[in-house]
């Protein structure tokens, strides 16, 4: 799916469901691993004062995911949005937005399991595998449980 047509879903969800245009950039990041999607408010040096919001979607979630799953997880940013625009409570946590969610027939946050490439770390000494979404893990942490190091084994895909 591409960002004109995540676009085109958006507003037109927006304006059926809450009135509104899509007044936003909506971005497809490459970055982005651990999330799916974000709606983020980009404030200047700590003032109250948002100079700026977008839609992020991550690109490698779009590349694994259904159509309907991918505008389940677009819907609920867009719903961050609308509620952060007409200055109701927007976060993932407040009642007001939770009942908008179930309203609209949404799902909440941390519904959708990560599918896509992922990076296999090992133990060295204890042999402990497991797989993280960002790579450099190895460089930054130890184990826990016998405190030695890790190494890169390499990509695996994450398909749940």
């Amino acid at each position: 799916m591409e960002q004109r047509q995540l676009e085109r879903y958006a507003d037109d969800f927006l304006k059926r469901e809450f009135d509104m245009p899509l007044g936003i950039p909506l971005r497809i990041s490459k970055r982005m691993k651990s999330k799916l999607g974000a709606f983020r408010i980009k404030y200047v040096r700590g003032k109250k004062n948002p100079q700026g919001m977008e839609i992020v979607m991550s690109d490698e979630f779009i590349k694994n995911n259904p159509v309907e799953t991918i505008l389940d997880v677009l819907y609920h940013e867009c719903v961050h949005y609308a509620l952060f625009v007409t200055g109701q409570p927007y976060k993932d946590s407040d009642p007001v937005f939770i009942r908008t969610l179930d309203r609209l027939g949404i799902s909440k946050t941390r519904t959708h399991m990560y599918k896509g490439q992922s990076h296999l770390y090992e133990c060295r000494s204890c042999r402990y595998q497991f797989s993280k979404n960002t790579k450099g893990y190895e460089k930054r942490y130890i184990c826990r449980r016998c405190r030695g190091k890790f190494s890169y084994v390499g990509m695996t895909s994450r398909k749940y």
